[in-house]
């Protein structure tokens, strides 16, 4: 497997350049070798985004599972709330179910109620009707005794007239007197007695008075509560409509609690199934990923097999860089003319980056390239005297290529070819680096070699 660092902004190898051989291959080879790196990074280039699209269908799957299993929470307390609510449904069209039997009891009995008061009131007029017969006949015995209390006083004064009379007869008289006197005691009792008759008859005029005026209140009170027990029993009849409707909404949302229990359940079914076969997609989708990774992995080792051996793609890279480096701009060092001799470098397609340095290692010109360094500056100033490839030109004098290795900035495949850059008098003025993309790279060399043979 190929060992990779960051370097400049991308992966790049720390190790000096392989010491195989530099000898060209045979034409044969050289296109077998283009055509097994061009199915190599064919492969890397299906591979990468296959794990990808796994390492995301893996996030996608996970999420999902923790979701499904927040879902399959709420919907477990959901279940318990139902179920709750199907209880107290099922309690509430049982109290709705007793009420209307309790109203109906209650009708009856307010029925039973109001026909006892019926009678009670005909009971109390018949009452009244015999107090009045009463009260009557009290008058009557008033008018008797005032007769008696008449008869009584005419008595008296047939008595005294007969005594007179017995007085003036002397001894003839005398027993008609004792007759008189008789007389007059009889009317003195009589008229005591009727003295009394008329006190007890006033005794009895103010009962029967009194008694009359608590009737007629019993009456009203009576008349009252009938008008009251009336309201009730029509309040009660209206209430049972309303007790009987709440009754049939109870039962009914006792019903429909016991469908929303079934259909949760049903639910948690589903998401105990959605669970299963999303656990199952993540398995797959991590499997996918491992298999990606495998491929991947291959078609670098591949590509970090290939890329040891020195072929024609490799000799393009390298006569470019030597040809750009024996250019008057670059070797003057000045940085206007070094930059503008990379651009016109760049624009021939080869190359994605280009920089040069001072005989130190330290950068003197701006990236000049089409990507993205992963440092985020220019790299101006910046010190690469450690680096292999300032390194082995500095001290050799000679190019340096190395190995493949992937580009953290755009993930594909590319090499690095450096060079010395010597002043007149063959002394080092500097590094020119040059970062290749190998895609392209392995197409330019296939098209010379189309061309050649067309030739």
């Amino acid at each position: 497997m190929l060992f990779l660092q960051f370097w400049k902004g991308r992966a790049k190898p720390d190790d000096t350049p392989s010491a195989i051989s530099t000898t060209a291959p045979s034409a044969c080879t050289d296109a077998a070798l283009l055509d097994a790196v061009a199915g190599a990074i064919a492969l890397q280039r299906l591979a990468a985004p296959l794990d990808d699209m796994g390492t995301r269908l893996k996030a996608t799957t996970e999420n999902g599972l923790r979701q499904v299993a927040a879902i399959g929470g709420h919907a477990g307390a959901v279940a318990e709330r139902a179920g709750t609510v199907e209880g107290h449904a099922r309690r509430q069209a049982e109290v709705a179910e007793e009420a209307s039997a309790l109203m109906a009891r209650l009708e009856a009995r307010l029925g039973e109620v109001e026909r006892r008061v019926g009678e009670l009131s005909a009971a109390m007029a018949e009452l009244l009707g015999f107090v009045a017969t009463v009260e009557t006949r009290t008058k009557g015995i008033g008018s008797i005794a005032h007769a008696i209390r008449d008869i009584a006083a005419s008595t008296n004064m047939l008595a005294l007239n007969a005594t007179i009379e017995a007085a003036h007869a002397g001894a003839a008289g005398k027993g008609f007197g004792v007759i008189a006197n008789e007389i007059r005691n009889l009317s003195h009792q009589t008229m005591d007695a009727t003295a009394r008759v008329d006190n007890q008859k006033d005794d009895i005029e103010k009962n029967v008075a009194a008694m009359v005026e608590a009737v007629r209140r019993v009456e009203a009170l009576v008349g009252r509560m009938n008008e009251s027990m009336a309201d009730c029993l029509e309040d009660a009849r209206v209430a049972r409509p309303c007790v009987e409707e709440g009754g049939v909404l109870a039962a009914d949302l006792n019903g429909q609690s016991r469908g929303i229990v079934e259909a949760v359940g049903a639910v948690q079914e589903s998401l105990a199934s959605l669970h299963e076969g999303s656990a199952s997609q993540a398995a797959e989708a991590e499997s996918l990923a491992d298999h990606a990774r495998q491929v991947n992995e291959t078609s670098e080792s591949q590509l970090a097999a290939v890329g040891r051996l020195r072929f024609a793609a490799h000799e393009r890279a390298r006569r470019s860089v030597e040809e750009l480096v024996r250019g008057d701009d670059v070797r003057g060092m000045a940085r206007p003319r070094v930059e503008a001799a990379l651009r016109r470098a760049l624009a021939q397609g080869l190359f994605e980056l280009l920089y040069v340095t001072d005989a130190k290692g330290r950068q003197i010109v701006d990236n000049i390239g089409l990507v993205a360094t992963a440092y985020g500056d220019t790299g101006l100033g910046k010190d690469w005297s450690g680096r292999p490839w300032f390194r082995h030109p500095a001290e050799k004098r000679e190019i340096y290529v190395s190995d493949f290795y992937r580009s953290a900035a755009t993930n594909a495949y590319c090499l690095t070819v450096s060079a010395p850059v010597l002043d007149a008098a063959g002394n080092l003025a500097g590094v020119l680096g040059a970062d290749v993309d190998l895609g392209r790279l392995v197409e330019l060399a296939r098209t010379d070699q189309c061309l050649q043979a067309g030739s």
